[in-house]
């Protein structure tokens, strides 16, 4: 009894792709391989970070009467605010709004040039404490002095 082409071909079906990779030399399997790991590798987001340090953190004792003044006006809420007067300073704050207890810590997790402008990337956390919470709310903000730069400030 005779087996018909079609019917063999569909019984070994599973072992084509066996005898496609032994076809193959060796050394473009490899290269098949490398290729496809370095592509795959490619496809990430990266964002070149260029470090930005030249900064401080000041007190509102510390910088002009205009810029307090605009503080003041927006503290009770969540606001991101930059300011320059003289062109020679240029002042950065990030404010958290009315938060329900007084211990507050604001870190500047992150800060960089990237392709976009200057990136301030904050964080506010609240320290355990066992004590209850004070009946006056606290309003944190971070207030930080750089050179000025025309670039803009986006903040995280």
């Amino acid at each position: 009894m005779k087996k018909k082409k079609g019917n063999v071909a569909a019984h070994n079906s599973a072992n084509k792709y066996c005898i496609l990779l032994k076809c193959l030399k060796p050394g473009v399997f490899a290269f098949l391989f490398i290729s496809l790991l370095c592509f795959s590798a490619g496809c990430g987001k990266t964002e070149n970070k260029n470090p930005f340090n030249d900064f401080t953190v000041v007190s509102i004792n510390d910088i002009p009467e205009e810029l307090k003044s605009a503080i003041k006006q927006r503290y009770g809420n969540p606001f991101e605010l930059t300011y320059s007067a003289d062109g020679s300073d240029l002042y950065i704050i990030k404010g958290y709004g009315r938060q329900e207890a007084t211990e507050y810590n604001i870190m500047v997790k992150d800060s960089y040039y990237s392709k976009d402008g200057l990136v301030f990337n904050t964080s506010l956390s609240v320290p355990e404490i066992n004590d209850p919470v004070p009946d006056t709310p606290a309003y944190p903000y971070i207030i930080i002095k750089t050179k000025y730069i025309e670039d803009h400030v986006i903040f995280e």
